[in-house]
């Protein structure tokens, strides 16, 4: 199991690091296509690693990858809907593709936990983590996302909270009278919150495909499940566990995204600007 992570993530590691081959999509096929494979491997991957020992492999994995298809495609339909923003300035675009998104990482992660489709639904609206469990009981509850907070008190220290625009797009924005002197770039995403500088139109749907791209690696925290099931047998790591979501995908998406720290080639940044411009 350990090598088939391995791979995963090598696999993954080359993707996003091949400039000459994917550095930017062409056409709405191929960015369709990329966030469908991405969710499908990302899903059956997990899966496999989740799967109970009764389980085939082979079954599990296609289970997984057709979840994790139907995920990645709800989210390339969010991110077309945040180019309409782009193009319009209609933020009536924004809250429905806010929800098409997290609808399809939840079904990304059932799919890499070897769940069933419609077993969990999450909402995250900044450091905030909704989730709602419809299996056997109807159930919603709260976590906090530990990196996502830290990271919201940071765009505290580095601009003003715009509550008018953050209640607008769901998640913490900040705005701020500069960002980089040299002019290299005037906003930023740290996990999902934004920070953009003052008066300047079309940076904000930029930032929002990363928030969307750090959302969407959350796919990789349910391969941490049989381990963190383990450590809820520690009744502090049970409560801490109930209070808190610990976002690892922050630290996965930061790692790939730095992979490659050229803006003109960077992956992440060419998708944003895919969809945005």
């Amino acid at each position: 199991m350990n090598k088939l992570i391995i791979k995963f993530f090598f696999l993954v590691t080359i993707l996003f690091n091949t400039n000459k081959i994917n550095s930017q999509h062409k056409n709405d096929f191929e960015a369709g296509l990329f966030n469908i494979g991405f969710g499908g491997f990302l899903s059956g991957v997990g899966a496999v690693i989740n799967k109970k020992p009764n389980e085939k492999t082979g079954k599990v994995f296609l289970k997984g990858f057709g979840q994790g298809a139907l995920g990645g495609y709800m989210i390339f339909e969010s991110k077309r809907l945040i180019g309409k923003f782009s193009e319009t300035g209609n933020y009536g675009y924004v809250w429905p593709s806010k929800l098409v998104n997290s609808a399809g990482v939840s079904i990304i992660e059932n799919g890499a936990a070897n769940r069933d489709f419609g077993d969990r639904w999450h909402l995250n609206i900044g450091f905030n983590r909704l989730e709602i469990f419809t299996k056997n009981k109807f159930k919603v509850a709260y976590r906090i996302m530990p990196f996502a907070l830290g990271n919201t008190v940071y765009g505290f220290t580095q601009g003003k909270l715009d509550f008018s625009e953050s209640i607008k797009v769901g998640s913490f924005v900040f705005i701020t009278d500069e960002i980089n002197s040299s002019g290299d770039f005037n906003g930023v995403a740290y996990s999902n919150s934004i920070l953009i500088e003052k008066n300047l139109n079309g940076v904000l749907p930029h930032e929002i495909i990363h928030v969307y791209q750090y959302e969407s690696f959350s796919g990789l925290n349910p391969y941490l499940n049989k381990p963190i099931n383990k450590l809820t047998k520690n009744k502090w790591f049970k409560t801490y566990n109930k209070i808190f979501y610990t976002d690892f995908n922050y630290l996965t998406f930061r790692g790939f995204y730095n992979l490659n720290t050229n803006r003109s080639t960077n992956f992440f940044e060419n998708e944003a600007r895919y969809y945005t411009e």
